[in-house]
């Protein structure tokens, strides 16, 4: 067994760096969790939204450690919101001794206010010592405990009101924090053991009090939930929560309460939190911010559970994020290595993203956490190991290839194959000794330049496989065939040449990077083909002109240059009934043009009396004809060619306007004989003349199409070109309603209209033809429905 070959495998790879991410991600690599937080806190600043206002936090700016002052301030605040109608109060200060007696004193006005919640600091732990009946009596009586639920927070020590206070108070509440692994507070505890009883968290106290649930009734499904009433606050494995966070609260000073220079109104019906905003020690950072407060934190908390907006990380989700490593794994020890580099790229970007945006949706829409980070990670490092890999592969051949002339120069020829530049290819293979591997590549050259039309070079390959073996595959036959071939295109049409091709059978033409598959019809100035994109497998029309047959040399170049200048400007149409430009070229002496594949049939056989469409019909195809005109006007492009034959419908009923770019050739550019191209029974009179067209001369070519729908017949006949023109130039046209006396008089009109000789008495724009045409529906419509 070769042990080194199997190390260097693809899969033996893929599966090394599979098992360390699946090991670190039930270790809990601290990378992995770190990365995840980090994503984590991301989604949370996305997702923040301000609070519904019903918590308003004070800033108590405490005097020092002067404990008496403290609480005389903090008894007057509570005396002022109590008066006010606070729904709650809630504060993070905490007094261990009491500081005077009185009417005016901190433990008299918390209960006077009988609202009033005091905070309960802890240590994490295991307790120690055992608390005072005062403080039990706050611990959470209904705990259903389950064999595998672990266990919650424990605290080593509880720092606790004064017992007069504490019986004075609401309730209490733990008010402490706990960080993650980077410091970072993220979730909150909603209860803490200690001594064998279960505390609230100040904020499921608070909670409690505001649905009305007594400390009693609390129920707690360990591991689980915490069943507030009706709602049940779903709980991670400690019965912590990982709460929204919210962008703003209202925020005042507990002096400018006291000042009067905040009204006592703005609390009335509100849940207050009085924090002390010189304890930076009890200060921490949150996904949010720095410097937070645990009576800002607090609000956090509560807030979340009274919408329902905390996150949560359901029973699956450890599951699901096995199964996305496994996969991944899977797709890097078995599919990876056998894509090429672009698509594994694609696919990789692809899955990554997916895989991480479907995380991020889920938790800011849905506020499930699902700990996608350390999949997307093994998925991008996999992905660069193997490129790594790959890349250090090329490279050892390409050192290779230095070192052997013959070998580069083979591995040169076959990059130029592959681009196309064949004469290139054939220089370098020249050079390369003849052998079998040789012959086989040669044979492919040679057939590529057969589907390129090229038959010279064709034999020529051909001639020197024979040096090596006349006998290899059917080289001979080739020959024979490549040189008639060669001898038929030297005397004709260019495009015989894709034709005979076709018709052989033998092999797939090309025409510069698209296969021809099959000839579709042949117009004035060349064939169209059935053509495919290799790139994309999209199917294509090409349309190909013999710019050398149609030409003389003089003007050859000149009408290359525009033939593409149109092209380009045609492609640069994007309109629902224009069709699709895709590219241009041109090889040898053929020029092409690449465009939508229209499956459907042109306007022609509709234009002959016995099969014309009904009036409606055809006025509706005129108008999208005059859209799609419009849409070029604006753009700066005359059409010149507007034809029934020009016009398509497909066989989901699309109008689509063909041949944008081509007629300018024609309506300008002579053949050998001085013959313009192109029929002129569709050209407005200025066209004919040579004078400079606007958008205006398409409305005449639209007019006589429509005339001819209308009508089975044209509105121009002349027994020669001559005379046509002539009639066009100077004769009136004969009016529509002599050959469809049953055509309305609006319809006549429009017609006449769209046919004026005079450029500025026509209709002037394809939008202003659009709105009549659609004038004339309704009143064929209106016609119709009162019949």
């Amino acid at each position: 067994m070769n042990y080194g070959a199997i190390w260097k495998s693809d899969w033996f790879i893929g599966a090394i760096i599979s098992f360390l991410f699946l090991a670190a991600y039930a270790g809990d690599f601290s990378l992995f969790r770190k990365l995840e937080f980090t994503f984590y806190d991301l989604a949370m600043q996305a997702n923040t939204h301000p609070s519904r206002g019903d918590i308003v936090l004070l800033d108590f700016d405490t005097p020092g450690k002067d404990k008496i002052k403290q609480q005389q301030l903090l008894a007057e605040g509570i005396h002022k919101l109590s008066d006010a109608g606070a729904l709650y109060i809630a504060t993070d200060l905490l007094f261990s001794e009491p500081a005077g007696t009185g009417p005016n004193s901190l433990t008299q006005a918390v209960q006077k206010s009988g609202n009033t919640l005091m905070p309960i600091f802890f240590q994490p732990g295991s307790s120690t010592s055992a608390l005072p009946d005062y403080i039990k009596s706050a611990a959470i009586k209904q705990i259903n405990r389950a064999d595998s639920a672990t266990p919650p927070v424990s605290a080593a020590t509880l720092h606790y009101p004064y017992r007069e206070l504490a019986g004075a108070a609401a309730g209490l509440g733990l008010m402490s924090i706990t960080r993650d692994s980077d410091n970072i507070v993220r979730s909150e505890p909603l209860i803490i053991a200690y001594a064998g009883q279960l505390f609230p968290s100040m904020s499921l106290a608070l909670a409690a009090k505001i649905r009305n649930i007594p400390l009693q009734d609390l129920r707690i499904n360990l591991g689980l939930d915490i069943e507030l009433g009706a709602a049940n606050i779903a709980t991670d494995a400690q019965g912590s929560v990982s709460p929204s966070f919210y962008n703003t609260f209202p925020t005042y000073a507990l002096p400018d309460l006291l000042s009067g220079k905040i009204p006592a109104s703005l609390f009335t019906d509100k849940i207050i939190l009085i924090s002390a905003n010189t304890e930076t020690g009890n200060r921490f950072s949150t996904p949010l911010a720095e410097g937070v407060s645990p009576g800002l934190f607090t609000a956090q908390v509560l807030e979340s559970m009274l919408n329902g907006e905390v996150i949560k990380r359901p029973g699956w989700a450890h599951a699901i994020e096995v199964a996305l490593l496994i996969l991944f794994a899977c797709y890097l020890t078995f599919l990876l290595p056998k894509t090429g580099a672009k698509a594994a790229a694609v696919i990789s970007l692809v899955l990554l993203t997916l895989v991480l945006s479907c995380s991020f949706i889920l938790l800011t829409g849905e506020l499930l956490w699902i700990q996608t980070v350390s999949a997307g990670l093994l998925l991008c490092t996999g992905h660069i190991i193997f490129a790594l890999k790959e890349y250090l592969h090329i490279k050892e051949h390409a050192q290779s290839a230095v070192s052997n002339p013959d070998e580069t120069n083979k591995m040169l020829g076959l990059s130029f194959q592959s681009q196309n530049m064949l004469e290139k290819a054939f220089e370098k293979f020249l050079i390369c000794p003849l052998d079998q591997d040789m012959l086989s590549i040669l044979y492919d050259l040679a057939l590529a330049f057969e589907r390129k039309r090229q038959y010279a070079e064709a034999v020529s390959v051909y001639q020197h496989m024979a040096k090596y073996d006349n006998a290899y595959k059917d080289i001979q036959m080739r020959m024979i065939s490549a040189n008639n071939s060669k001898d038929t295109v030297a005397g004709g049409d260019s495009s015989i040449g894709l034709s005979t091709i076709l018709r052989s059978g033998d092999t797939i033409p090309t025409l510069g990077r698209y296969e021809i598959i099959s000839e579709l019809g042949k117009g004035a100035m060349g064939t169209v083909y059935l053509g495919r994109d290799p790139k994309i497998n999209r199917q294509v029309a090409i349309k190909t002109m013999a710019l050398s047959q149609e030409f003389e040399a003089t003007e050859l170049e000149e009408v290359k240059e525009r033939f593409f200048h149109e092209a380009e400007i045609a492609g640069m149409l994007n309109h629902p009934n224009i069709v699709t430009i895709f590219d241009a070229g041109d090889e040898h002496d053929l020029a092409y043009i690449a465009m939508e594949y229209l499956n459907g049939i042109d306007l022609v056989p509709y234009t002959k009396k016995g099969k014309l469409l009904p009036l409606s019909t055809a006025l509706k195809i005129s108008a999208k004809v005059a859209e799609a005109l419009q849409y070029a006007h604006d753009h700066g492009v005359i059409h010149r060619d507007i034809k029934p034959a020009n016009i398509m419908i497909l066989k989901n009923k699309t109008v689509k306007v063909t041949d944008f770019g081509i007629a300018h050739i024609n309506d300008s550019s002579k053949t050998k004989a001085g013959v313009v191209l192109g029929t002129p029974s569709y050209m407005s009179p200025e066209q004919l003349s040579g004078k400079t067209l606007d958008g205006r001369s398409d409305l005449f070519s639209l007019g006589v199409m429509l005339y001819e729908l209308a009508c089975g017949e044209r509105p121009f006949r002349g027994e020669s070109i001559a005379k046509l023109m002539y009639k066009i130039a100077k004769e009136p046209h004969i009016s529509a309603l002599k050959h469809n006396p049953q055509l309305p008089v609006s319809v006549s009109i429009l017609i006449d209209q769209l046919l004026a000789k005079k450029v500025d008495l026509r209709i002037a724009t394809a939008s202003e033809a659009l709105l009549r045409i659609q004038q004339c529906l309704r009143e064929i419509g209106k016609q119709e429905g009162s019949q």
